[in-house]
């Protein structure tokens, strides 16, 4: 018999505290439920691992151990790491309101490439502090709502390294998702022996140069992070002066401008294939 979908939270409140309501996702670890710390009122996020994943346990402590020694507004906020009162370990992060980057098909150029971009700078943070997520993939990208206005591309967690990580891998694995969302498919190492598709439309011939030299041409050193989100600052900055983030809405999308650019909004955005959400991660 497979698994359910989902599980039911606690009946209980975590640690006298932390009330799990809602579910919101099934991740391979975790089930994650809309949560509030009675204390605070805060709403929370609360990771739960899966009865049926105890063999993961010491990947689930590993990965909100990290989160706890690394303080960026680009990965998400842990607050408290705790059991269950049958042993499970728990994990209460802020709550993200938004959209996991695996509900995206096909995006505009200008939406791919600034989620990549701050996705990498992401990376380029954990970089500079030593440390290879190892495990990067769509599931891992959150495309959140920021108080601020507009949108913010935030990690759900950092990974756990491993023997054969490295920061290249970390930085191919993004932008192989950069190729997802450009053209709808995945990125293979067969994919090199044909080129680039011509899907970009109206995109600047720059990008595909740049995709080229990423994904395709041998490098004498490896890439960085912040070579790639610099050159996808490029390309982003091509458009008009005005980035393009989703919004949390499914069917409109906002445009975030630099300061001298004036904030506009738009329905154009994403060819959406795949579900919406609002909660997070995996």
């Amino acid at each position: 018999m497979s698994p359910p979908d989902s599980a039911g939270p606690p009946s209980y409140l975590l640690e006298k505290r932390y009330l799990a309501e809602e579910h919101l996702h099934r991740g391979d670890t975790a089930d994650v439920f809309r949560g509030t710390d009675t204390w605070s009122g805060e709403l929370v996020a609360v990771r739960v691992l899966r009865e049926d994943r105890p063999e993961l346990e010491s990947v689930f402590r590993r990965r909100a151990e990290r989160l706890f020694g690394f303080a960026s507004s680009r990965v998400v906020r842990p607050i408290y790491l705790g059991e269950t009162r049958d042993g499970r370990p728990f994990l209460v992060t802020e709550l993200l309101v938004g959209r996991g980057a695996d509900s995206f098909g096909r995006v505009r150029w200008e939406v791919a490439c600034e989620i990549a971009r701050q996705a990498m700078r992401a990376l380029a943070e954990m970089h500079l502090h030593g440390l290879v997520h190892g495990d990067l993939r769509p599931s891992k990208i959150f495309v959140a709502s920021s108080s601020a206005g507009g949108s913010r591309v935030k990690l759900l967690d950092l990974g756990i390294g491993g023997r054969n990580a490295s920061e290249e891998q970390d930085v191919r694995a993004l932008l192989g998702m950069l190729y997802r969302f450009l053209t709808g498919t995945e990125w293979t190492p067969e994919s090199a022996a044909s080129g680039l598709p011509p899907v970009l439309g109206e995109a600047p011939p720059r990008l595909e140069e740049l995709l080229h030299a990423w994904l395709i041409d041998e490098h004498t050193a490896p890439l960085t992070a912040n070579d790639v989100a610099s050159g996808l600052h490029e390309i982003v900055a091509y458009a008009s002066g005005q980035f393009i983030i989703p919004r949390p809405s499914r069917t409109s999308f906002e445009l975030v401008a630099p300061p001298s650019v004036p904030r506009v909004f738009t329905r154009e955005g994403v060819d959406q294939q795949g579900g919406g959400g609002g909660g997070n991660e995996r």
